[in-house]
């Protein structure tokens, strides 16, 4: 008489897995802004290439269009951006792997892309770029660049201006005889003139810019790039 024995099952298959500590919530919104960005910059390169391609067809896009999109980014990079930092530490510890429930076959693009261990050439070509500046700095230095004090020393930088404006009043790039003039009236009437030739300008930005929006302000665009707020 055979017997066959019954398959036992692996400890490790009885242990549940915690997935409590895991910012699914974050991670998908992460994914969401990302394609967002990926689908904004795709159509904005369509839109390049396609009047490169037949210029006497299709006109190239408005500076207006150009500053709306690049407003729609600047928005999307900092919704990411607070939403990395939010979780840093958790993110900065985590490893991406599907578990046994995964999709393969219907995501199997995604997947491979979150599993993808070569950068792509354009990445790769930063990486190596970057490295290279860093073997140049080093000989430079005599010693290797210790990243952490860099960064500590970058916090440092950011908390001393953040310091200082509070210490300061900052009224625009006028100086003390300019402000002086604006006081007087005909400095009020020159300014006068200058705001109603600016709400015009606004007006006609206005009605043909796609959907409505209003485009950005050359200091809004400096305040993004130097501290990284709208």
């Amino acid at each position: 008489m055979n017997h066959t024995p019954t398959p036992t099952t692996p400890a490790s298959a009885s242990i549940p897995i915690d997935f409590s500590q895991i910012p699914i919530d974050a991670l998908e919104q992460i994914r969401n802004r990302l394609n967002q960005i990926h689908l904004s910059l795709r159509k904005l390169v369509e839109q390049i290439n396609g009047h490169n391609r037949h210029p006497s067809k299709i006109k190239l896009p408005t500076y207006i269009h150009f500053q709306n999109q690049f407003q729609v980014l600047i928005t999307q990079l900092t919704s990411i951006a607070n939403v990395l930092y939010q979780n840093e530490d958790v993110l900065s510890k985590t490893n991406v792997y599907p578990t046994t429930n995964f999709p393969t076959s219907q995501h199997e693009g995604l997947l491979t892309t979150l599993l993808r261990k070569k950068p792509l050439p354009e990445i790769d070509e930063w990486i190596s770029s970057s490295l290279a500046t860093i073997d140049e700095i080093t000989k430079q230095q005599q010693k290797p660049i210790d990243f952490e004090k860099n960064d500590e020393f970058n916090a440092w930088c950011l908390m001393k201006i953040q310091n200082l404006k509070e210490d300061y009043q900052f009224y625009g790039f006028h100086t003390i005889e300019e402000l002086n003039y604006m006081e007087t009236p005909e400095g009020k009437a020159e300014a006068k003139i200058k705001k109603d030739r600016e709400n015009e300008r606004e007006e006609i930005e206005y009605k043909i810019t796609l959907g409505g929006k209003k485009g950005l302000h050359p200091n809004q665009v400096m305040k993004f790039l130097c501290q990284g707020q709208i």
